[in-house]
């Protein structure tokens, strides 16, 4: 019965996720950005709005970002990944003792959680869903990490 109620509360929050999420997983949100077509940051052609969001393929001292179709180049201080606090798409309760993710592989690093604790949920992709916690700090999870899930 739980494994039922587990699969149903994850479909649900999947699907109130996908289904016109501004934010999903490995996506960026922007502040105002300036696009260029070479890693030097030369050749200026156009700028991206404020609260686009971008998938970043790799970044240092450029981001390497598709914008329109078009491949570009950004500077990575205008990247910040779920800033706005308007873009959560649900809240939930993460458990005690979950295993916190810095990126949505389970060989990536974690942390785990000292206490249950209040997270906001941004997007979900082969069951790690991207959160946010109250003191602002970004991770990953195990969607049966999660409990009181709401959406939105």
């Amino acid at each position: 019965m739980k494994k039922v109620a587990l699969s149903l509360i994850a479909a649900m929050l999947l699907l109130a996720l996908v289904c016109g999420s501004a934010l999903a997983v490995g996506d960026i949100t922007v502040k105002k950005a300036k696009a260029y077509a070479d890693k030097e940051l030369t050749q200026y052609v156009g700028t991206i709005p404020k609260y686009t969001c971008l998938t970043v393929r790799a970044y240092g001292s450029y981001a390497d970002v598709t914008y329109n179709g078009k491949q570009v180049y950004i500077k990575p201080s205008t990247l910040t990944q779920g800033k706005y606090k308007d873009a959560y798409k649900a809240t939930a309760t993460l458990a005690k003792n979950a295993k916190m993710y810095k990126r949505p592989s389970k060989s990536s690093g974690y942390t785990v959680s000292s206490k249950a604790r209040k997270v906001y949920l941004y997007g979900i992709k082969d069951g790690c869903v991207l959160f946010r916690t109250a003191k602002g700090n970004y991770g990953f999870t195990s969607i049966a990490n999660l409990s009181n899930i709401k959406t939105r």
